[in-house]
């Protein structure tokens, strides 16, 4: 087998890890959402921290909810395009 190729059973463990990436993003907005509502208490150069921290959590957050969903659904749409194939080849060489 080749070593660059992934194992036909082993694409779960993919899509495994961009569904993390996507939890972790869930888990950067909540504390984002949690450093927003905190600012008001906060006071001079910590409140400045939070915003900037707030901001980049946001971002990162978002960017990796994108970013595993978005590849999540690519291999899945490569899985069914090559189930498709193969079940073309199948019934063509039955024929």
């Amino acid at each position: 087998m080749d070593e660059n190729k992934m194992p036909e059973n082993d694409g779960w463990k993919k899509n495994a890890r961009l569904a993390i990436y996507a939890m972790a993003g869930f888990y950067l907005l909540t504390l984002a959402y949690q450093m927003f509502r905190a600012i008001s208490t906060s006071h001079g150069n910590e409140q400045l921290v939070m915003i900037v921290a707030t901001i980049l959590f946001l971002i990162v957050g978002v960017g990796l909810i994108g970013f595993g969903t978005i590849n999540v659904y690519k291999n899945m749409k490569k899985k069914i395009k090559n189930n498709l194939n193969t079940k073309l080849l199948l019934t063509e060489c039955q024929i």
